[in-house]
């Protein structure tokens, strides 16, 4: 079966300005058989004429009336001073017909049709009606042909533009369908989750008051849950203007340059629960695009998380982070506690979410036991482009 495609695009490659080369050798070559084999001693009258037919298909690219009348005029030249038959002449002729009626419609392969088929016209070959059809066919079929690849073009062409504006819909669809649901989802944050976080910020705020003789150990387990549902808030609140309009937020949860600061933070904040983390982080690091530095720090919270939630006090931890030369960004988190659950996996989703978040940067992801410990190992690319 013939691909329809590749016929088109080889109509397109022959019309195209770069098929010049290829199609002057092969008509080049054509030429010189076609006089010295099929020809009964050619002239140089008749060198010339083949020659100058030839040359002039080149204008067919950028001038295909102009090139059809002058191949024609050619023609009728050889008819008149050659010696032999211009048969390179008359095959040129065609050629430039052909192309003609291919890249233009209305008057203009019209007249050059009518041009060639006056030019047999003009000299006679036998009876009035042999001429006469002579002349129809050697005008006729190559703007039949000419007008038959114009045809199949325009037909590509018109299914490309369809095929382009059916894309953008549904792209537009799509995207209004996620607009939708992106709203949905900030309006269920807003008034569910931000709602109960405020209240229990409230709650605790009045408590830090009301016990101001309680002793230090839990007023300081007060000021940081205080502190941290403020902080849950403020996230919350940027996440729902994200949600509601991601064109127009130009921040984000945490900058390139704070993240050393973010993730000591976190390491901080387990060293109060009993857990050790020693942080190790490239200075390089600061250097990342806002994406793959919200990856690492969410990479940093979820792994500690599991950490304080699935070994007992005192285990220690080590967070190393490091940027490679050529911009790839390794994190290793790795602890030697005791896991209260195989692989420390649970039932959450948190490392689901991990390994979502990784694998839509191009990267790599994987949590279990290993030589250090149990391990949390990721690898961010660094060209990290958003799958779709």
């Amino acid at each position: 079966m013939v691909d329809s495609a590749g016929v088109t695009r080889g109509f397109e490659w022959a019309l195209d300005a770069r098929s010049l080369p290829v199609r002057l050798i092969a008509l080049g070559g054509a030429a010189v058989g076609c006089l010295l084999l099929l020809s009964d001693a050619p002239g140089p009258v008749d060198w010339v004429i083949g020659l100058l037919a030839v040359l002039a298909t080149v204008g067919g690219v950028g001038w295909p009336l102009v090139t059809s009348l002058v191949t024609t005029g050619l023609l009728a030249v050889g008819f008149e001073i050659g010696q032999v038959g211009p048969v390179v002449a008359k095959v040129a002729a065609a050629i430039a017909l052909i192309e003609l009626a291919a890249r233009r419609s209305g008057w203009q392969p019209l007249l050059a049709s009518a041009a060639l088929g006056g030019a047999y016209l003009l000299h006679p070959a036998g009876i009035l009606a042999a001429t006469g059809y002579r002349a129809l066919v050697m005008a006729g079929a190559p703007l039949l042909i000419g007008s038959l690849l114009r045809t199949a073009r325009e037909g590509v062409e018109r299914a490309r533009r369809e095929a382009g504006e059916l894309t953008l819909r549904r792209e537009s669809d799509i995207a209004a369908a996620r607009a939708l649901e992106r709203t949905a989802i900030a309006r269920e944050l807003h008034d569910l989750i931000a709602h109960h976080v405020s209240s229990t910020v409230l709650r605790v705020g009045v408590a830090r008051h009301a016990v101001s003789d309680a002793p230090p150990a839990v007023r300081e387990v007060l000021d940081d849950i205080h502190a941290s549902g403020i902080e849950t808030l403020a996230d919350l609140r940027l996440l729902v203007s994200i949600l509601r309009d991601p064109d127009t937020v130009g921040e984000s949860f945490v900058a390139p340059t704070d993240l050393p600061a973010a993730l000591t933070g976190v390491a901080d904040r387990a060293a109060q629960l009993g857990h050790t983390v020693e942080v190790h982080v490239d200075d390089a690091v600061t250097t990342v695009d806002a994406l793959r530095a919200l990856t690492l720090l969410r990479l940093t919270q979820e792994g500690i998380a599991n950490i304080v939630r699935h070994t007992a006090p005192g285990t220690k931890a080590r967070l190393t982070i490091d940027v490679i030369d050529d911009g790839t960004v390794d994190f290793v988190l790795c602890d030697r506690g005791m896991r209260t659950e195989p692989n420390g996996t649970g039932h959450g989703l948190g490392l689901v979410g991990l390994r979502e978040r990784v694998e839509l940067l191009g990267g790599e992801f994987t949590a279990g036991p290993g030589d250090m410990g149990w391990q949390l190992v990721a690898r961010l690319p660094a060209a990290a482009r958003v799958s779709t």
